[in-house]
């Protein structure tokens, strides 16, 4: 019979326990009295560190944010590991030895075995990498993991965790952590890894926190982004050092079907609330919630969701982690998907529709003076074109240069767009006018600031309602 009784590790340390009456019921989590005496990293924020038990919605979105939402992937890992693919927790009980953060989850009789296989990798060849990528890209697209690993990856698309070690790539079997992810893109999207790599240089060569990214080939050339996970540090002995950390969704109380702002999930102003009650340095926790914003929006990102953003949650210190995930739909066609972001900048989505005074309603949520928010749209509106397709060029392949052709009108077009429906009155200007009060019509902007040079105001406000 399956346990409905898991261990929660962080650091090598028992943290607490998750229980569950049945697979039916909520499910619970209680802190160890021995980690509330000794420690100061909460497993969500929704959890603080407390003598209590935890039950409903807050636990199930963080053990349900650690797992894959792709159903066929689910599937596949309930039908190998012999229970339903919506048991989360007998899921987590064989595959929730090295997840996102710091945490691991095992039942109690495999506590031992999970903390004795803790570097147990196998050493991997390029050809290898391929077949996996090959697979993926092929019907055996919810193969993300072998028989004898034990990872698990949140998200929607297909990919799979390697460690990379001095001396190369590894699996990584039993509880052994992974330091890299690997994506051959999303299919129906020619070229999206690439396309990927090139959107998130490109916000690095703007001044974004962003995580490290490779576009390589494997083997007989099958093609792949490769992404440094920001949770992992490897030391000079091949020790992997696991950080803890949480996705805004989670840390929001929505479960991932609530992503999407659209959906129920998580809007600016809620990003901003999170950041303002947990983050420590709050102003640098709004300008990277506002760069997030930003830059989806500019670079015509559709899937900028609360999921594609995350905290760090450090011993004695949170804070906002490097921006993963960002990737431009411009080079494609004809998706409406494509053509709204998914965090509305002042209640808008859609492309196109986003004028200065909805850039102002967003600094309000974000708590970042009105003129330097427009001021940070308008200089990454400037760099975004030349940015990605500079990335391209480094690149040097002739599909880089296919995507960087076939993606220059069309970010051209949007970027005009962008930047002359910023130039309209603030909103206290426009409110003085219909009053009948004189005001001057805003002067352009010429002045252009640099990355993250805003400071957000000392008191944060939101226009949505923080979730119960």
């Amino acid at each position: 019979m399956t346990s409905r009784l898991l261990e929660v590790v962080m650091y090598d340390q028992l943290v607490g326990q998750i229980s569950q009456r049945s697979a039916a019921a909520d499910p619970e989590f209680t802190y160890d009295p021995d980690y509330l005496d000794s420690a100061s990293t909460p497993l969500a924020i929704l959890l603080p560190l407390a003598d209590a038990t935890y039950k409903g919605k807050n636990v199930r979105a963080f053990l349900e944010g650690v797992l894959p939402e792709d159903p066929a992937t689910r599937q596949r890992w309930g039908s190998r590991l012999g229970v339903s693919p919506d048991d989360t927790i007998a899921i987590l009980s064989r595959m929730g030895w090295d997840c996102p953060g710091a945490v691991q989850f095992c039942t109690p009789d495999t506590l031992d075995e999970m903390r004795e296989r803790a570097r147990e990798t196998q050493p991997v060849s390029d050809e290898e990498i391929a077949n996996r990528l090959r697979a993926l890209r092929t019907a055996d697209a919810a193969s993300w993991s072998l028989p004898d690993e034990h990872w698990s990856l949140p998200g929607q698309q297909s990919k799979f965790a390697l460690a990379h070690l001095s001396d190369g790539w590894h699996e990584a079997h039993g509880s052994a952590a992974t330091t890299h992810i690997i994506k051959p893109g999303i299919g129906r999207l020619h070229h999206q890894a690439l396309v990927e790599h090139a959107t998130m240089h490109a916000a690095r060569q703007m001044g974004l926190d962003v995580a490290n990214t490779e576009f390589t080939r494997f083997g007989d050339g099958e093609a792949a982004i490769v992404i440094e996970r920001y949770d992992r540090i490897v030391l000079d002995d091949d020790t992997v050092v696991r950080l803890h950390q949480e996705d805004f969704c989670s840390a929001s109380g929505r479960l991932p079907d609530k992503k999407y702002e659209a959906h129920g999930g998580p809007s600016l102003g809620d990003l901003a609330r999170v950041v303002s009650q947990n983050v420590d340095d709050r102003a640098v926790g709004a300008r990277a919630v506002g760069d997030f914003a930003a830059f989806n929006y500019v670079a015509g990102a559709p899937d900028g969701h609360s999921k594609n953003i995350s905290l760090l949650l450090l011993p004695n210190e949170i804070r906002v982690a490097p921006l993963y995930d960002l990737a431009t739909g411009l080079p494609y066609d004809g998706s409406p998907a494509l053509r709204e972001v998914a965090v509305s900048i002042g209640g808008r989505r859609k492309f196109g529709q986003v004028l200065g005074k909805h850039w102002d309603r967003a600094a309000a949520a974000l708590g970042i003076p009105a003129e330097e928010y427009r001021a940070r749209a308008e200089t990454m509106t400037e760099q975004f074109p030349d940015a990605f397709s500079d990335a391209l060029v480094a690149i040097g392949t002739p599909e880089a240069e296919e995507v960087r052709v076939r993606s220059v009108d069309a970010i051209a077009r949007h970027v005009a767009q962008i930047a002359e429906r910023l130039d309209d009155p603030p909103e206290e200007t426009r409110q003085a006018v219909t009053s009948g009060r004189p005001a001057a019509r805003r002067a352009k902007t010429t002045a252009r600031s640099t990355p993250g040079s805003y400071a957000p105001k000392d008191q944060p406000t939101s226009t949505a309602d923080f979730p119960e």
